[in-house]
């Protein structure tokens, strides 16, 4: 028998007699044969628990659902709540993040009530999501935590939803081991079930990839992309095929790679405008940049991380837009046009401090002690130094590699040999640990 509080004992009272009178039923025509008025007409006034077989009755004689009765549920409950999660997901997409969790929020408290577990956990998965949106970075990981007594009921998307972001808010936060070592587990706990979702498997393999991208551990991405190719063919959840296809694309990093990135990054940019999730779409279009910039096509990447930043400042999505905007100030720092480049870096160090971000932190600082150095502006040192130590902390070797390169260079220039060549050792500790 299932147990419930005396709050629940009545609201399934309650419903039952709603249900009832709308009928046009007495007590006694719903309770007979096999019950008394009486017993009926305790339930109703929550003097007694129903049965499970009480219940069963009066679901079956009502025609209505068991557990629409048990949790009493409004008759269409689960449909109206799922369709209010669909629209309010565009309504984020497009920028309306206050509004959207505002109806997330009441969402999960219903799906809650109503003992709906997948529906509960989208809607505070999707709490978090308006949080990230806005830039809110240890808010939204607060909203993931919440959900742990949820994750046991939940179905393997859902779960495989929350357990994806709370990892990508480890990694940000600075807990690069400690996300990597998440998502490998739920990765593999996911794999072994005998009835591994094909949407919950794609899922934390997006994750897995985005995380071994961010650590430069490409040959890892590409085996677990390799490993995912299968469940493209049984996949049903759109939006994370086409996040699949963005990150999958930004592995592709050589000119003999570059149409099929291009292909990638286009379908992945139409299947979220036919979802309706434009910032996603700016995701997409950042995603583009990032592969043109790396092999070479500066005016390219330059087009492309502009139509991001327009999209993402559109939809309000702050941390995304700095992002975007740090790739940008590298591009043109690149193009000589160092003003530009320390304006984007500046502003974008600013949203960066805000949230906590510590990767963008690091690579604002990083863009600005290079901008310094070829100024020959004082402070070029203290900032490439800070950049090194917050790439280390998060474990980003490659970066802290390259970051002490371009410090040990600045020091060699300025006649501070004994410096460089302690920037050039830990460059080199940080290669041997990358590979």
């Amino acid at each position: 028998m299932v147990c419930v509080s005396a709050e629940a004992v009545e609201s399934v009272g309650a419903g039952i007699r709603r249900l009832r009178t709308a009928r046009g039923l007495t007590q006694r025509d719903l309770a007979q044969p096999e019950y008394s008025r009486a017993l009926l007409a305790a339930v109703e006034a929550g003097i007694r628990s129903p049965t499970d077989d009480l219940l069963r009755h009066v679901a079956r004689r009502l025609d209505v659902e068991l557990d629409d009765l048990r949790f009493a549920r409004p008759p269409g409950a689960a449909a109206e709540l799922d369709a209010a999660l669909r629209e309010a997901r565009q309504a984020l997409g497009r920028g309306e993040a206050d509004a959207a969790e505002a109806v997330f929020e009441r969402v999960r408290r219903d799906a809650t009530r109503y003992a709906l577990p997948d529906l509960a956990t989208w809607a505070g998965y999707l709490v978090g999501e308006a949080r990230l949106q806005r830039g809110e970075l240890t808010a939204a990981m607060a909203a993931f935590d919440d959900l742990a007594g949820l994750l046991p009921a939940a179905g393997p998307a859902p779960r495989a939803a929350v357990l994806a972001r709370r990892a990508y808010c480890q990694f940000a936060g600075g807990d690069a081991a400690g996300a990597v070592a998440s998502i490998e587990a739920a990765l593999t706990a996911e794999r072994r079930r005998a009835d591994g979702d094909p949407d919950a498997q794609l899922r934390l393999s997006s994750a897995l990839m985005y995380a071994y991208l961010e650590l430069d551990w490409r040959d890892r991405a590409r085996q677990v992309e390799a490993q995912a190719q299968p469940l493209l063919a049984r996949h049903t959840n759109r939006e994370w095929l086409a996040q699949f296809l963005t990150i999958a694309g930004q592995l592709r990093r050589g000119e003999d790679e570059l149409a099929e990135a291009e292909r990638m990054f286009t379908e992945a940019g139409r299947l979220y405008e036919e979802l309706g999730l434009t910032r996603e779409v700016g995701l997409c279009r950042w995603a583009h940049g990032y592969v043109l910039r790396r092999v070479g096509r500066l005016d390219g990447a330059a087009e492309a991380f502009g139509a991001a930043c327009s999209v993402l400042d559109r939809v309000g999505a702050a941390q995304d837009l700095a992002g975007a905007a740090l790739e940008l100030a590298e591009v043109r720092r690149r193009q000589g046009d160092l003003a530009e480049a320390a304006r984007l870096a500046r502003e974008a160090a600013e949203v960066c401090a805000r949230s906590q971000h510590l990767e963008c932190m690091a690579e604002a600082d990083r863009l600005l002690g290079l901008v310094a150095a070829a100024r020959s502006e004082d402070g070029a040192e203290a900032l490439l130094t800070r950049a090194a130590d917050r790439y280390a902390r998060i474990g980003l070797m490659a970066e802290v590699m390259a970051t002490c390169r371009a410090l040990g260079e600045l020091q060699l220039s300025r006649g501070a040999t004994s410096d460089a060549a302690a920037s050039f050792r830990r460059g080199l500790e940080a290669a041997r640990v990358l590979r």
